[in-house]
């Protein structure tokens, strides 16, 4: 039997071409042994290694379940199957998932750029661009970005708020901007819009946002979990606003950034050549067929909420106070703060009561006298009975007697007075 390196060898020689009879001559073996030898496979596979069972198997299905929606996180899927029931380590996890994160970045590296018809879609994404003093306290300073999909056109305006009211507001603002609004808007999954996802995937929306957008009449559409690229216009919107102009900026406050941010949309953003279409944005624009507003009055986008007058006719809101009417006291009232910045109070039916202008500082009392008016002056406390102490009418009145004193001449004084000396 031959070994492993004349194996080899002769394996060698016949890649090259040469025959079994110069293979013979050259060796010393027989023709049938070479032959024979050439025929079988003399690098046998090493056998595979009989798999010990795992403390995952159970919950494989699950992660492979979670792992085609997109879910390859491995620290969310070990904290939601140690909620299962699963009791091992945190790095057995990240070696299931290993081989799809390694699969997915392999088939990253080529796609399909995704194009939509005009006036189809918009996308939208938050920026997170540090901080500011913004009425006179720190706070997180946000960009919102909405990109037109066919056009590219763009729209940016900073916020100090990811709230719902800003959500809304900064859309209204996009599509009055724009002059009209797109079919669908593309965003993440974010509670403003989107209150939770089934595995099914099944989205429970914001029941306001919703509404908006019937409103407006657009379909709204969030984004798969993890996948970033399905809005990748608008993401790439967010990166040029970082390196055009956000790098060397100076403003003095929101306003000011706004005010800065608007005039840089309509000279570069929107006037450039797209690097992608090759055309210019804002010619783009009027050909995108977006849905026109028609007039129609901008969506109510103000902050609600719900306060209890105090027994003083004040309503307590963001730190301050703001009076009501004395009517009202010591009743449960709604409030309403408008983007113009005025304090609504209304009953709970919507009779409106109290108008403010919302006040920037703290522990404020914004009172109108009008609101106190109907309340009568309180009677003086009557006193109550109990000791009292009765002072005389005249000096000395009522003080004890004074002791007598003998009343003696000078000169016996002076008689005494020789006498001890």
């Amino acid at each position: 039997m031959l070994n492993v390196e004349e194996r080899f060898m002769l394996s060698d020689m016949q890649r090259a071409g040469v025959s079994i009879s110069e293979m013979a001559r050259r060796t010393g073996h027989d023709r049938k042994t070479i032959r024979s030898t050439l025929a079988e496979a003399w690098l046998q596979a090493p056998k595979p290694r009989q798999r010990r069972s795992s403390k995952l198997d159970p919950y494989a299905a699950y992660l492979e379940k979670r792992i085609a929606v997109g879910v390859l996180n491995a620290s969310k899927l070990y904290r939601e199957i140690v909620a299962q029931g699963y009791s091992g380590k945190a790095r057995l996890v990240r070696r299931f998932v290993q081989p799809h994160r390694e699969a997915q970045q392999r088939t990253a590296q080529a796609t399909v750029r995704f194009e939509t018809a005009p006036g189809e879609q918009a996308q939208v994404d938050w920026g997170h661009f540090g901080m500011l003093v913004h009425q006179g306290r720190q706070r997180k300073l946000y960009a919102f970005v909405m990109t037109l999909g066919w056009s590219r056109a763009m729209y940016l305006e900073y916020t100090v708020s990811l709230d719902a009211a800003w959500w809304l507001r900064c859309h209204v603002h996009a599509f009055e901007y724009f002059g009209g609004v797109p079919q669908t808007v593309l965003h993440d999954n974010l509670k403003t819009a989107v209150l939770s996802r089934a595995l099914d995937d099944t989205i429970h929306w914001n029941p306001r946002y919703l509404d908006f957008a019937k409103y407006y009449g657009f379909s709204p559409r969030a984004c798969a979990p993890y996948r970033a690229r399905t809005k990748g216009k608008v993401e790439n919107g967010v990166r040029y606003v970082r390196g055009n102009f956000w790098l060397g900026l100076r403003f003095s406050d929101l306003a000011d950034l706004n005010r800065q941010a608007q005039i840089w949309l309509a000279d570069v953003a929107n006037a450039r050549c797209h690097g992608t279409t090759g055309k210019v944005p804002w010619a783009q624009l009027p050909a995108e067929q977006l849905t026109p507003l028609d007039g129609r009055a901008p969506y109510d986008t103000s902050v609600i909420g719900y306060r209890r007058s105090t027994r003083d006719c004040l309503v307590s809101y963001a730190g301050n106070y703001y009076s009501v009417p004395a009517a009202h006291s010591q009743r449960q009232l709604l409030v309403k703060e408008t983007e113009a910045g005025e304090l609504i109070i209304a009953t709970l039916g919507g009779a409106e009561l109290a108008r403010h202008r919302v006040a920037t500082g703290r522990n404020e009392r914004i009172v109108v006298a009008e609101h106190y008016a109907c309340l009568k002056p309180q009677p003086r406390a009557r006193p109550t009975a109990g000791a009292t102490q009765q002072l005389p009418d005249t000096p000395g009145a009522g003080l004890p007697d004074a002791p007598r004193v003998e009343q003696r001449a000078l000169a016996q004084y002076a008689a005494w007075a020789e006498t001890v000396a």
